[in-house]
């Protein structure tokens, strides 16, 4: 029987079951056992041989990525794939993995996988896991995907990617490395970086409802922040315009549907009151309508206009 040592499995257990002909001879692995355990049924041997695969560890998303990743390291996970594993929201629904590798790679083809060229790909825009897994940095992730998404999907992605901590300025130094006439996604991304601006958007209704909003003239502002003078509360509107503290929140959090949330949000529209703040509710089910929605919002904010106008005059 074959006998697998701590050693050997702890680097299988690290890289989702997967390991190189390498590892396992650092690990005290020889090449004969190797062999047998291929042979045995043990083992799979994948990529050419240049990755063995623990056949008793399933074929997660993850192991996948990982044998591609360590079987051709000089490249990296992107598109869907990438934005799957960072859990990035709005990524369109595909089995295949999408691998990014230097130009002129000569690999594959593999089924399942679908590999993208690239002339521009230094070691700065990729990140090697620990788990085996080399993944593109979330910057050029964000320029990768303007080749998959639609404009408003694109936008929703890279807020989402602000959120977890990519800098306009890195998205900036992306851009200056890798935007060309001839590389694909370059005029899409190009166009959400000159969108984006301010606190990133939490939600992707957050993204769709300024975009209907600002086509119908009501230049909305992003989690804005206004100021409670009503003892020590503060925090932050999801859309509103500051000029007529005029906001709208959207409440797509299951929480907003339990009666301690609903009754949060009816102590925190008060509290708006007692500042001359209208705050505009939005639920899921008024989203089936996003344009009859907006334009329904677009009246409400100039009713409030006009009324404060009419105030002051």
């Amino acid at each position: 029987m074959l006998d697998l040592t701590p050693d050997t499995l702890a680097v299988f257990r690290r890289q989702h079951g997967m390991a190189t002909p390498g590892q396992l001879g650092s690990a005290g692995m020889g090449r004969r056992a190797r062999s047998i355990a291929v042979g045995l049924g043990v083992f799979e041997a994948l990529y050419h041989g240049r990755v063995l695969h623990l056949a008793s560890a399933p074929l997660t998303l993850e192991a996948r990525c990982a044998a591609l990743s360590l079987a051709y390291p000089t490249g990296g996970i992107t598109g869907p794939t990438a934005g799957r594993l960072r859990a990035v929201r709005r990524m369109p629904p595909t089995t295949d993995l999408h691998y990014l590798v230097p130009h002129g790679s000569h690999i594959g083809p593999f089924d399942g996988v679908v590999l993208h060229q690239t002339t521009v790909l230094p070691a700065s825009h990729l990140h090697r896991r620990t788990d085996g897994i080399t993944i593109v940095t979330d910057a050029r992730l964000a320029f990768d995907l303007a080749s998959f998404l639609e404009p408003l999907d694109h936008r929703s992605a890279l807020e989402h990617l602000r959120k977890k901590g990519t800098t306009l300025t890195q998205l900036r130094r992306i851009a200056r490395e890798l935007v060309h006439q001839a590389r694909p996604g370059s005029p899409r991304f190009v166009a959400t970086l000159l969108s984006l601006g301010g606190p990133p958007a939490e939600s992707h209704p957050e993204v769709v409802i300024a975009d209907g909003l600002r086509r119908r003239g009501v230049a909305v502002e992003a989690q804005v922040r206004p100021m409670l003078n009503v003892g020590p509360v503060r925090f932050r509107v999801d859309l509103a315009m500051p000029s007529v503290r005029w906001g709208v929140e959207i409440d797509i959090h299951p929480d907003h549907l339990l009666l301690d949330g609903t009754t949060k949000d009816k102590r925190r529209d008060r509290k708006c009151h007692l500042v001359d703040w209208q705050i505009e509710r939005v639920t899921e089910i008024d989203l089936i309508d996003v344009e009859g929605l907006c334009d329904e919002l677009a009246t409400l904010y100039e009713a409030r206009r006009w009324a404060l106008a009419r105030r002051s005059a």
